[in-house]
């Protein structure tokens, strides 16, 4: 799937350390996201787990800062080829077009409800593995596959820090994430159904009860 015109523009100035870093890293949607992320305890050694790594500029924020090793699970076809074209010269980047998962079976991706275009990227992150989600497609799909968290966790003696935007699937990893707490030094999840998305409101007020000890220590809301 080859990228369109506006974002192989994108690709090479966001390629552009000085640009990124004047201009990308200061915009309205990922500022104050990214900044919470200026204090962690990694560097060169470190390695990062980025599940649903979108555009890949949360990673590559991350990597500017710290130089760290970082795994970025993208589903999304198209986004995977973005996250491709940015990283290709970076040894320390592993990508995978797969989605993280709580089995290692092809599950189906819905795309937005809002365009029939996958190219666009302004509605790429809203993709979702979760068929209830409200702003999504239900016959607008790609099967995609997924890989066991449990299985993917079992790689790492040690984990410094894992990012979790996934439209609403967090709730399919937290159980296997607390099992393997004791490997992983933090983590920050967007939590779907804290402040909207309705449809999760419900999981979110379970494992909020679930997380109460770990949230003042090892796992954050983001």
């Amino acid at each position: 799937m080859k990228l369109n015109l506006r974002q192989v523009i994108w690709c090479f100035l966001f390629k552009i350390k000085y640009i990124r870093i004047l201009i990308f890293y200061n915009l309205k949607r990922y500022k104050q996201k990214l900044r919470s992320l200026d204090k962690l305890n990694l560097d060169k050694n470190s390695i990062v787990l980025d599940f649903g790594a979108n555009n890949g500029v949360v990673s590559q924020y991350l990597f500017d800062k710290y130089s760290c090793t970082i795994h970025l699970f993208e589903p999304h076809p198209y986004c995977h080829e973005l996250l491709k074209n940015i990283f290709q010269n970076n040894y320390k980047i592993k990508i995978y077009n797969s989605a993280i998962s709580d089995t290692s079976e092809s599950k189906k991706l819905f795309y937005t409800s809002q365009t029939n275009d996958i190219k666009d990227m302004s509605m790429t992150e809203v993709s979702s593995l979760e068929k209830r989600k409200n702003n999504i497609s239900q016959e607008n799909f790609r099967i995609t596959k997924c890989i066991s968290i449990d299985e993917f966790l079992n790689n790492f003696n040690f984990i410094d820090f894992i990012k979790i935007d996934i439209e609403g699937h967090e709730y399919k990893i937290i159980p296997s994430l607390i099992k393997n707490i004791n490997k992983i030094n933090l983590i920050f999840c967007e939590m779907h159904g804290e402040t909207h998305t309705d449809e999760f409101r419900e999981d979110f007020k379970f494992w909020d009860k679930k997380l109460i000890n770990l949230k003042t220590t090892k796992f954050k809301y983001w």
